[in-house]
């Protein structure tokens, strides 16, 4: 238990808490103005008391987040990049200097409806929530919450809408569009379904003609430059169709047969050539095209779309594309997947017919009276 002291003071009375933690030892806290900020400080430390929590460390959320992002050794460079610039732009202005424990579920509901009442898209409201959480559940395991506040929040539901991609006529007019200079960079994204940081990362002898594979164990970024993987999965070895093959084949000639470990797509052979330029490029080749506007990245779309179109199974897609399971895979492109199932019906009515034709008859069997059941 616990009381309020009142001390006398020149700028006039002033109210502590006074409390004993768990050993017996007593705590003097306050000095302040208004008793019931006094009577407010003891009943929150007599419930800590109680609860086992008291002496836990103090902090703002401001303040762990330093410590916490501090410690994420394992992060890309690109990665961290975004946990920064997501925290600067929309995390830390609402909560940077919230203590803690102050913060609860509703206050977060409230940061989220905020976020998405202030026009960003569902995806970049649900990677900002993403981000918190994980800070917030770090917070927890460390013992300095009792629970992340991060529980049953309610986000703003993603477009079901269908993938945006350029289909095979259109890839081939943006092809005869491109500059000489990215037209097999383009031409990569679009045949192998790579990310652009893996095809920025790719030297000559990761191209194995003999395999009819392009082999992929790196990849590239702005600001981690070259780094493998994040999961092996992402390590993989992609089909390399004929027709990319000849473009790339032509390609190497005209750069007059470089070495082996020279990147594909470079100015020197050593850096890879600037994916902003590149997505620069892209654009006008849309436009020269006159065709929609889509991203890079639409290009591996694409690559799914066509790849199941022609039969691939999930499986082997997910393998190819270097997704950490078919589950990911086919919750991205399950609205590709060919939904006929005329053919599979008609083999499966086989199964069960005989020869002639006639359904397999099954014996029925007698009840105690004789008759069939």
């Amino acid at each position: 238990m616990g009381f309020v002291v009142k001390k006398q003071r020149k700028a006039g009375p002033r109210y502590s808490a006074v409390f004993n933690d768990g050993e017996g030892k007593r705590h003097w806290e306050g000095g302040f103005k208004l008793k019931k900020d006094a009577e407010a400080l003891l009943k929150r430390r007599v419930g800590e008391v109680a609860a086992g929590t008291y002496g836990r460390e103090e902090l703002t959320l401001g303040e762990f987040y330093a410590r916490w992002i501090a410690s994420k050794h394992n992060l890309k460079p690109s990665t961290m990049v975004s946990y920064e610039h997501t925290f600067r732009l929309h995390i830390l202005p609402t909560f940077e200097g919230e203590h803690l424990r102050a913060i609860t579920p509703p206050d977060v509901q409230r940061w989220i409806d905020g976020l998405a009442g202030s026009g960003l898209s569902p995806a970049t409201v649900g990677r900002c929530f993403r981000y918190f959480r994980a800070c917030m559940k770090q917070a927890e395991a460390w013992d300095l919450i009792d629970r992340s506040p991060t529980v049953k929040i309610s986000l703003p539901r993603k477009d079901a809408g269908e993938l945006d991609f350029l289909e095979p006529d259109d890839i081939l007019r943006l092809l005869d569009a491109a500059r000489e200079q990215e037209r097999p960079l383009f031409a990569t994204l679009a045949m192998s379904g790579l990310r652009l940081g893996e095809a920025l990362s790719l030297r000559w002898r990761d191209v194995d003609s003999a395999m009819r594979a392009i082999i992929v164990t790196r990849s590239w970024s702005y600001h981690g430059g070259f780094v493998e993987p994040k999961t092996t999965s992402s390590r993989r070895a992609v089909p390399l169709l004929d027709a990319l093959s000849d473009i790339l084949h032509d390609y190497y000639h005209d750069e007059g047969g470089p070495a082996p470990d020279d990147l594909l797509f470079s100015v020197d052979g050593e850096k890879p050539i600037d994916p902003a330029n590149a997505r620069k490029r892209f654009i006008e080749a849309l436009d020269a095209a006159g065709l929609k506007h889509v991203t890079m990245h639409s290009l591996r779309h694409g690559y799914a779309s066509i790849m199941l179109s022609c039969g691939a199974s999930v499986k082997a897609l997910q393998q190819a594309l270097g997704h950490a399971s078919a589950t990911m895979t086919l919750n991205t492109y399950a609205h590709l997947v060919p939904g006929d199932m005329d053919a599979t019906l008609v083999r499966a009515n086989r199964a069960f017919v005989k020869g002639d034709g006639k359904v397999v008859p099954f014996p029925r069997k007698k009840g105690a009276s004789g008759e069939s059941q």
